[in-house]
């Protein structure tokens, strides 16, 4: 990739993190309402006596709620692709970094001959 080339790709990756933002905010809001359905659930249970009651219940109906288990499978792939993003940016931010001091001592080193 030519230095010049560099601006354009570190832009074109912030804006797929935007998206990724974005999808990962649907998800967690998605998580949260399975989660108040739970709640939901076990708030109105009778049945349950106490807190380690509720607790179980709880765990229980995470474990079975297939839209819950889908919802939070969707939120760790999507923080781990953000987290893959960043490493990605970061990486491409470095080596333009590199390249424009690369380039520096390069004019520096001409700057020196020609003095000479």
């Amino acid at each position: 990739m030519q230095l010049n080339e560099y601006p354009k790709a570190i832009a074109d990756l912030q804006t797929e993190i935007l998206h990724i933002d974005q999808q990962l905010r649907s998800a967690r809001e998605s998580v949260a309402f399975c989660l108040n359905n739970i709640d939901r659930a076990i708030a109105f249970d009778q049945i349950l006596k106490n807190d380690s009651q509720r607790k179980a219940k709880r765990t229980e109906l995470m474990e079975s709620d297939a839209d819950y288990i889908k919802a939070s499978n969707e939120l760790k792939r999507l923080e781990d692709l953000r987290g893959e993003l960043d490493i990605d940016m970061q990486l491409l931010r470095n080596t333009f970094s590199l390249l424009k001091l690369e380039r520096r001592e390069a004019i520096a080193s001409m700057e020196l001959q020609a003095a000479a």
